[in-house]
């Protein structure tokens, strides 16, 4: 694995680095409160691809534990003086918030985790153009990471205007109010998104909210005999997960009412439900994976999926 990780590093300064594919989609701006940040300079639509690009470095986690702190910072800052001059620069503007070695303050404060192969090589990557965008718990851009490649792409997953800020969340969008602050602490500044600074009142709705969303999640993956889903908790799970702006996951709860309507051989809805999961879901699922695969089946023949009439036993649905 570490053999194929040197191939594909080499063959990516050999063939130059990947930047920003959408060149006319953003700039760079200072964003009060938050000093430099990517902005729309167009109409950016929903699902457009705006960043690929591969790590200018990688760092094994164990390196830390591995080696003494000593040899790792020699190393990074090796790695780093290796770049090309205009690459090097890039490095050494990115922010740092924690102090001391520059390059390891670069990492710590701007490095994405990513796992390359099938045996969870775990590492930090340094992305330069995508460490310039900002934090929002309601992000209005997805970041996916190809392993393979080693190629971070960044999408829309909502309509832009021109001059709105480009963003990305760093945290696990579901969660409450007071574990997305504790966690954002980590990179070493708390969130003051539109999302944390709601009134307190808005702030428990909207907890609420996410709650409501795991609790009906939970309802409509369970296939038990026990399980209480219906079309109407499918509904209800989009109409929140829209509510609550989490665009990212809307492919998720389209997918599931699709497998709710297929369960209770509603084919219009299912069909409906899992052409709307593909349409939102594309840009956030792994290329071609399982959940692809899952609702292009049943767009392909609703009757013919596992899901079809797995609920339907008391005969309140299919037709009966």
């Amino acid at each position: 694995m570490e053999k194929t990780l040197r191939k594909s590093l080499r063959k990516h300064h050999l063939n130059n680095r990947l930047t920003g594919v959408a060149a006319d989609a953003f700039e760079q701006r200072d964003i009060p409160g938050k000093g430099a940040g990517l902005v729309a300079k167009r109409f950016l639509r929903r699902g457009e691809s705006i960043i690929k690009e591969t790590p200018v470095l990688m760092v094994h986690l164990d390196a830390g534990s591995d080696m003494p702190d000593s040899t790792r910072l020699e190393m990074q800052r090796a790695g780093v003086d290796a770049l090309p001059v205009d690459t090097k620069l890039e490095v050494l503007e990115l922010m740092g918030h924690f102090g001391g070695d520059p390059i390891e303050d670069r990492l710590n404060t701007n490095a994405f985790g990513v796992e390359i192969g099938n045996g969870g090589l775990y590492h930090r990557a340094l992305f330069t153009q995508t460490s310039r965008l900002n934090h929002d718990c309601r992000p209005s851009c997805i970041l996916n990471f190809n392993p393979t490649t080693l190629t971070a792409s960044i999408y829309t997953v909502r309509d832009i205007r021109p001059g709105e800020e480009l963003t990305i969340s760093y945290t696990h969008a579901l969660a409450t109010y007071k574990k997305r602050q504790l966690a954002i602490q980590t990179w070493g500044f708390n969130c003051s998104c539109a999302t944390c600074m709601l009134s307190p009142g808005d702030r428990l709705l909207s907890d609420d909210r996410i709650q409501q969303i795991k609790h009906y999640t939970r309802e409509l993956t369970d296939w038990s005999n026990r399980s209480r889903a219906v079309p109407e908790i499918a509904e209800a799970l989009v109409k929140l997960y829209q509510e609550e702006n989490l665009f990212y996951y809307l492919g998720d709860g389209f997918r599931l009412a699709a497998h709710t309507y297929s369960s209770v051989c509603d084919r219009y809805q299912t069909l409906r439900m899992a052409s709307n999961a593909l349409v939102y879901g594309l840009q956030v699922w792994d290329d071609m994976g399982s959940k692809v695969r899952d609702v292009l089946e049943l767009m392909a023949g609703p009757e013919k999926h596992w899901t079809w009439a797995q609920r339907s036993e008391e005969g309140r649905y299919c037709g009966e």
